[in-house]
Formats: C-alpha cells, sequence, structure tokens
C-alpha cells in the first residue's frame, strides 16, 4: 500500500504537541504554496463544499493510480491540504475506498477546530468521490 507519507505525518504529529501542530501545519502550508495549483483550476467545479475556507481539490489517474492536488486560500487549511493530497495520492481504487474517517482521526489535530475537524472529514470523502469510490465511513462500521 502506497502510504509512507501518511504514516510519516500521523508519526509526526502524534510526537507533537498542540503548538507544534500548528507550526507543523503551517511548515505544511509553505510547501503547498511552493506547488503548483494553477489559477485556471480554482474554479467552482474544483471548489470543495463543507470547509469553511476554499478550497479547490482536483483529481487525476494514471496508469490505476488516484493523483490529488489542492489549494487554500487559509494558511492552516493549506497544510491539512497539503498533507490530505500527499498521504492519500499514489493509491489504487481500492485502497481509496479502504480509507476511513479513523485514519484522519489519526492525524492527532484534535487541537484543531472543530470545524476544521468536520472539514478534514469533508476532504477525505470529496478525495473518494472524485476517486469514483464510496465515501469514508468508521472503521467499526466494517465489522
Amino acid at each position: 500500500m502506497a502510504r509512507a507519507e501518511y504514516e510519516d505525518f500521523a508519526e509526526t504529529l502524534e510526537a507533537l504537541d498542540d503548538d507544534m501542530r500548528f507550526e507543523f501545519l503551517l511548515d505544511l502550508a509553505k510547501k503547498q504554496d511552493a506547488e503548483d495549483f494553477p489559477d485556471e483550476l480554482r474554479t467552482d467545479a474544483n471548489l470543495m463544499h463543507g470547509c469553511m475556507s476554499k478550497v479547490w481539490l482536483v483529481h487525476e489517474e494514471r496508469d490505476g493510480l488516484h493523483y490529488f492536488r489542492g489549494a487554500s486560500e487559509a494558511a492552516i487549511v493549506k497544510g491539512l491540504v497539503h498533507m490530505m493530497v500527499q498521504s492519500f495520492s499514489g493509491l489504487t481504487s481500492e485502497e481509496v475506498r479502504a480509507i476511513t474517517l479513523d485514519e484522519v482521526r489519526r492525524l492527532n489535530l484534535g487541537a484543531l477546530t472543530f470545524q476544521r475537524q468536520v472539514g478534514m472529514m469533508a476532504m477525505l470523502k470529496q478525495i473518494q468521490k472524485l476517486a469514483g469510490q464510496p465515501v469514508a465511513r468508521e472503521a467499526a462500521a466494517d465489522a
């Protein structure tokens, strides 16, 4: 499973306190700024709903793997977008389908506002929708 980025993020965030997590997200936002997300992709068609800040997500499938790119206008949200698209890009359809909301929770971002946590859940669902997969559910529902 192509999930090394996700594991790196989860392990890093687990080791940080709440203040350091915000700094980490701001550092990720700077990486997001450096990535190419042209203005022509910042359209209503690519605008994600469920976030207070504007978030754009795009999807591309190559060789049976799903790749995502995204952007936001808000600093912390940029970091979240960067983490999500890096974590869940390069996966097969089956791997994208298997992602649960618990995996987003594992990123240990409890210091975020409730609205941002809801936004991250919505971002995962949008990633799955863009990849043509059923949206995430609770891991307990799998049993």
